[in-house]
């Protein structure tokens, strides 16, 4: 808690020069620390008054100089205002900067990102992986961009903070970097974590976007459904298609995201007291553990790719963006009227392969390897459509 500040004008009397005139000083005491400094008037001691800390007259040079203590004593009471504002902890040689217009090493938003992302690199492969450091620095390069456009700043300083920069902010994502409503949500949500780090750490008494409410936006959920995987299975390829089918396929009834189907080695293939084989690792996504028994035409597919006899990786390897740019291919050869990616094999999963076959949402979420429930509810709200037809279907 900071103390009231006390401000004292006196005669400097040992500084006297050989005119018998002294320095008249400003002395600020705050939290029992004191900082002095001139205040450029200059008496002889008979011409001031103590007890008034004043010059003494209504002389035009005592107009002057009181004018002169007066008008210190106000700039002082600003910044030691501004420094209220804007930070929890100072001391007088802090007031004494900001009265002279140096502000206190005043913290700015990209030198906020920039300590986070300076420990997320010291973290990479332990609590972050090397995709998260890329949105966080991807991120802070559209924040630069923003402040410098709309600002014309180099930096935007943390006191200075309010709703209105997010929102103008949400604007600029939308109109300069074209980008939809579920990017957007994700970038300022990154934002906003960067500036409860600095709240974390006293930089900021409030968080300035605390008001803020992301805009709603529901995201259409695209997978194969049991028809349309049939047709894929089924369908003649060349070879290097029908490798890409095996990966895709493989994710259908697994679920397995494109890391951790990479990186599927023997070793993560574990059997049970029942004789069920299971795939164990930690979803890089989450860092939680996932144990997904392996169906049969999943299994199926690890044996023509030589398990259990190979050692290593189960499958070749290939890049996401390769892989994507087949499965597009694949597509177009099948006659599936999809945008096919990797990731829609672990929606078909969750849809096709379990929703519709009346498995538990909280059997979905651990097979899933979500760490919230939240999150495999959210998904099965939005294919709850295609569940429906499902069971009409069925009916009929």
């Amino acid at each position: 808690m900071v103390s009231k500040l006390h401000i004292l004008f006196f005669l400097y009397r040992s500084k006297a020069n050989c005119k018998d005139t002294m320095p008249v000083y400003c002395r600020l005491t705050l939290n029992g620390q004191r900082k002095q400094f001139s205040s450029g008037c200059y008496l002889k001691e008979i011409d001031w008054d103590v007890k008034g800390a004043v010059q003494k007259g209504a002389s035009i040079e005592a107009k002057h100089c009181n004018n002169r203590l007066k008008t210190i004593r106000n700039k002082l009471m600003q910044a030691y205002d501004a420094l209220l504002k804007s930070h929890d902890d100072f001391n007088a040689s802090d007031l004494y900067d900001q009265y002279l217009g140096n502000k206190k090493n005043e913290r700015t938003l990209l030198g906020i990102f920039d300590f986070h992302i300076a420990q997320i690199k010291t973290l990479v492969n332990k609590d972050y992986s090397i995709a998260t450091l890329n949105k966080f620095t991807l991120i802070r390069s559209h924040v630069c961009a923003f402040i410098k456009e709309h600002h014309r700043l180099p930096d935007y300083p943390l006191p200075s903070l309010n709703l209105g920069f997010l929102l103008d902010f949400e604007h600029f994502l939308k109109v300069d970097k074209r980008q939809n409503q579920n990017t957007v949500n994700k970038t300022i949500e990154r934002v906003k974590k960067v500036v409860h780090i600095a709240v974390a750490h006293g930089w900021l008494k409030l968080d300035p976007f605390a008001l803020y409410r992301k805009k709603r936006f529901v995201k259409e959920v695209v997978f194969l459904n049991s028809e349309e995987l049939e047709l894929l299975e089924k369908h003649p390829l060349s070879a290097t298609l029908n490798k890409v089918r095996d990966l895709f396929i493989f994710s259908c009834y697994t679920g397995l995201a494109y890391h951790e189907l990479s990186g599927l080695r023997s070793d993560h293939l574990k059997k049970d007291k029942k004789g069920w084989l299971w795939i164990e690792m930690i979803r890089q996504k989450t860092k939680r553990p996932i144990a997904v028994p392996l169906l049969p035409k999943a299994l199926s597919i690890v044996k023509c790719y030589g398990y259990p006899n190979n050692e290593g990786f189960l499958f070749p390897s290939i890049s996401n963006q390769k892989l994507n740019v087949y499965l597009k291919e694949l597509a177009s050869q099948a006659g599936i009227n999809k945008h096919l990616t990797h990731h829609i094999a672990r929606k078909t999963f969750a849809s096709t392969v379990l929703l519709n076959n009346e498995i538990p949402m909280d059997v979905a979420s651990f097979l899933l390897g979500h760490s919230k429930m939240s999150t495999t509810e959210d998904f099965y709200a939005k294919v709850q459509r295609e569940r429906v037809v499902f069971h009409l279907n069925k009916l009929a």
